[in-house]
């Protein structure tokens, strides 16, 4: 389960976000997952409940926002939603798409609590 390494990484990355920002305890991680991206959101769920707790924030809280595979059509320029990892244009049937979302594991927001209120980053 090659999450748990992936989940550690990204919790690497919140600790150091933490420690920049003056932090002194995590709430919530909001990650984006999409189909494309080799990472299974159940089992990241599960190495984040597994290894929150030696970060030093037992309470914090994974939330995953599960993307569609988007692509531009390289033909016709529409976007189209890759269902079921087709990748066929249903505007003019080209094969020639570009992944545009959904291919990817990444860090969205983090939720920090602070010794001073902080002002929301704009």
């Amino acid at each position: 389960m090659h999450e748990v390494s992936l989940v550690r990484s990204l919790l690497n990355q919140v600790e150091r976000l933490c420690e920049a920002h003056g932090g002194t305890a995590v709430t919530d991680v909001e990650v984006e997952i999409g189909p494309l991206s080799g990472v299974e959101p159940l089992l990241a769920r599960e190495a984040f409940a597994l290894l929150v707790a030696d970060f030093g924030w037992p309470a914090a809280e994974l939330t995953i926002e599960e993307v569609p595979l988007m692509a531009i059509c390289q033909s016709c320029g529409a976007e189209v939603t890759v269902e079921s990892f087709r990748f066929e244009c249903p505007g003019c049937g080209s094969r020639s798409l570009k992944v545009t979302r959904g291919d990817q594991f990444r860090l969205l927001n983090v939720t920090l609590e602070t010794a001073t209120p902080m002002e929301p980053a704009s």
